[in-house]
């Protein structure tokens, strides 16, 4: 074997035993904090940070070497008085407020990707939960389903019994083949579906997880579509604008800058020589702030509106769509009670038809029959049950500090 070959075996067999370890809801949660979707939002936030320390320094001083006053004919440091060899630098310093709002705008920037972080975390979270329950909820269907077919064969054995017996029941022969046709087709889907969530499964934390799901909190709405991370992404955006208004403000101050010089001047015939320095301060003046400051900053001010106006569509968007959701929820909790008072009264029609069979005053057919009614129920019940969780998942996900 391959030191290559040893090595990919060892990792794999790392990886599985690591995997193999996960036993808790809340060890794949740490998985999904690590996912590459969080990760990255928060390679960003942290970007955005060290953007924010940059924007406070100075640029690079610039080192200056020359000669002045050298003559082209006989180039010399020594004839002429003005001739001289120059070492020097300068620095420029720009405006404290202009380098002072920019690096809050790059805080602002890094503050909404490590929320954008919080909220791809939460959402991953909403997406397991609602991966696991329908994982359940095809588990359970199949179950009942299977045994729906258990109970069809039983129901023709018996119809072909009653054939023999010289009773009419062609029209129930083919209405059970319908009806078994349509649950076999079911099990096809279901197989198709189960694949699918798997594979989601495997995309999220690595492994389809062999855990039950936890309970899903039910958040009250408070009608504040302000509690969504969606809006509150959109209020930072406002503050972002902000911090563009003031630096385009600033920008109309001065920068400015520094220099020194000096100079040596050899000795010759007219000369003794000798070393003398120069130092100059800049300062800018914005003379040209009409056609370069002044639209910069009415562009500033026409995206702070643009986020604001983004920001209220964004809380009436949501304010619609999470009205939705928590009405959705809360009617699929409603469907679970009513189901399950059905569940309970078909719990004794069948009670009654098992007692009325062995008693000899009903036919084995009303027992199937009911069975079967009652499985169709169950599978309801575990559909809504799924579709309650699920909802209540994705609607935590939306809203911050719901823990």
């Amino acid at each position: 074997m391959t030191l290559t070959r040893i090595i990919l075996v060892c990792t794999a067999v790392l990886l599985s035993v690591t995997q193999a370890q996960a036993k808790s809801f809340e060890e794949y949660l740490q998985r999904l904090k690590e996912h590459p979707q969080v990760s990255s939002a928060l390679a960003e936030s942290d970007k955005y940070n060290e953007l924010s320390k940059g924007e406070m320094g100075l640029p690079d001083p610039q080192l200056i070497l020359g000669v002045d006053n050298v003559p082209i004919d006989d180039p010399a440091f020594d004839r002429f008085f003005p001739s001289s060899k120059t070492l020097g630098f300068r620095q420029a310093i720009p405006s404290y407020s202009l380098r002072k709002a920019k690096s809050e705008q790059q805080k602002g920037m890094s503050k909404k990707q490590k929320l954008f972080a919080d909220y791809t975390a939460k959402r991953l979270e909403a997406y397991l939960i609602t991966a696991l329950v329908e994982l359940d909820k095809v588990k359970s269907l199949e179950k009942y389903a299977k045994k729906q077919l258990k109970y069809y064969v039983e129901l023709e054995g018996y119809l072909k019994g009653q054939l023999e017996s010289g009773n009419s029941v062609y029209g129930r022969f083919s209405e059970i083949d319908v009806e078994r046709t349509d649950v076999e087709q079911k099990l096809n889907n279901l197989k198709a579906e189960k694949d699918t969530i798997e594979a989601e499964l495997v995309r999220l934390v690595g492994e389809v997880p062999q855990i039950t799901f936890p309970n899903v909190p039910i958040t009250p709405w408070q009608h504040n579509s302000e509690q969504s991370y969606a809006v509150t992404i959109a209020k930072e955006d406002i503050g972002i604008a902000s911090q563009k208004i003031e630096a385009a403000d600033s920008a109309f101050g001065p920068n400015y800058g520094i220099q020194a010089l000096y100079k040596q001047r050899e000795d010759g015939s007219n000369f003794a020589g000798d070393d003398w320095f120069s130092v100059q301060a800049t300062v800018s003046v914005p003379l040209w702030y009409h056609w370069n400051q002044k639209p910069k900053l009415k562009a500033a001010e026409a995206s702070k509106q643009a986020a604001e106006f983004s920001y209220e569509d964004k809380k009436r968007m949501w304010q619609k769509k999470l009205t939705s959701l928590a009405s959705e929820r809360d009617v699929a909790l409603a469907n679970i009670t009513l189901l399950q008072e059905k569940k309970d009264a078909i719990r004794e029609i069948v009670a009654a038809a098992e007692r009325n069979y062995e008693a000899g005053n009903a036919e084995l057919e009303s027992v199937l029959d009911a069975q079967i009614d009652e499985l169709t129920i169950l599978s309801q019940l575990a559909s809504q049950r799924s579709r309650h969780m699920k909802l209540s998942a994705e609607f935590n996900s939306h809203i911050i500090g719901d823990k």
